[in-house]
């Protein structure tokens, strides 16, 4: 299948943190593995984010980076998995000397080196987020190791971290940048705010919202979603476990539907989160009652907002129907 919002450092499995943490000897505490998922009874967005504080450490050399991107992407196409986005925050492994661009790099040939290990069954793709507590210099450090690695499975920038105390509008520079340079550009927004800095993401050119659960579905909102064509990266899971969201049934899928938005479903953080976008399309066809052709415009969805060539689309839309197996359907819940 496909996730589009899929973190790097919130993916690491537990036999990558032992291998990682031999590698750069650095322990990982008394309470592992339970100290790297988060409960569904999170208290909070700071609790949840403490999670990344270990994977973080444990990826600031190139070895090290390179492992845990290959690692991922097998496990994806274990999954069965036919495409993915994975990103990450370059800015954020550069504490023992490396640059941007080699960070990058080291995460390409890991993908590179997965992929073909994989028979190109799966293909994946790379998002490099810049931060909101970030300064200027680095995230447009960010922007020019995308724009430099662009024809290298590069695919877009993105912005993630505090919505309330730093809006997108601070970064106005930094988008005008990767506008000009023609990046694709996907922003995290609405999850712990509400509409207006969805507002602001379009306005500053995302094509994609990573969250967006908190969009008001009023006649102007919905209007400038439908015609920029923006998709939304919902995340269930993960809205719960940061508080965005009380329960599943208080994610806005139905809704979007009805209004004709583009909803995608991911995972977010495969291990934070502890799931994986199989298991987050099979809550939500339980919550909402989806019908096989429901989930199939979903999947669709994807497709259609992926950041690839439409040579590629077209492939994966043959390999999507070709996928609704009888495991599929089963590992989904649908009749």
């Amino acid at each position: 299948m496909i996730d589009l919002h899929l973190h790097l450092d919130g993916s690491l499995s537990e036999e990558d943190f032992k291998y990682l943490s031999k590698l750069n000897n650095i322990d990982l505490g008394k309470d592992f593995p339970s100290n790297i998922y988060v409960p569904m009874d999170c208290k909070s967005l700071d609790e949840y984010l403490e999670r990344f504080a270990l994977p973080v450490a444990l990826l600031q050399n190139a070895e090290s980076i390179e492992y845990a991107t290959y690692s991922l992407v097998k496990r994806l196409a274990d999954l069965g998995l036919f495409y993915a986005e994975i990103r990450f925050a370059p800015l954020l492994h550069v504490n023992k000397g490396m640059t941007q661009v080699e960070v990058v790099k080291a995460a390409l040939c890991g993908l590179k080196k997965a992929i073909k290990e994989c028979d190109y069954k799966i293909d994946a793709n790379l998002i490099l987020c810049c931060m909101r507590h970030a300064c200027e210099k680095e995230n447009m450090e960010t922007v020019e190791t995308a724009n430099l690695l662009s024809s290298d499975k590069v695919v877009a920038v993105d912005l993630a971290g505090g919505e309330t105390i730093h809006p997108c509008s601070y970064f106005h520079e930094c988008f005008a940048k990767a506008r000009k340079y023609g990046l694709n550009i996907t922003i995290h927004a609405g999850e712990a705010t509400g509409s207006d800095e969805i507002m602001r993401a379009i306005d500053e050119g995302a094509v994609r919202i990573g969250h967006g659960v908190h969009l008001s579905l009023d006649m102007f909102s919905v209007k400038k979603v439908n015609n920029a064509k923006i998709s939304f990266e919902f995340c269930p899971t993960s809205n719960l476990q940061t508080k965005s969201l009380k329960s599943y049934k208080d994610v806005p899928l139905r809704q979007f539907i009805n209004k004709d938005i583009r909803v995608t479903i991911n995972s977010d953080n495969m291990t934070v989160s502890n799931t994986d976008c199989i298991k987050e399309m099979a809550v939500m066809v339980k919550t909402f009652k989806l019908d096989k052709r429901e989930v199939i415009d979903i999947y669709d969805n994807a497709i259609n907002a992926a950041f690839t060539s439409d040579e590629n689309k077209n492939k994966m839309r043959q390999t999507m129907l070709n996928a609704f197996s009888d495991l599929m359907l089963e590992k989904l819940n649908l009749k």
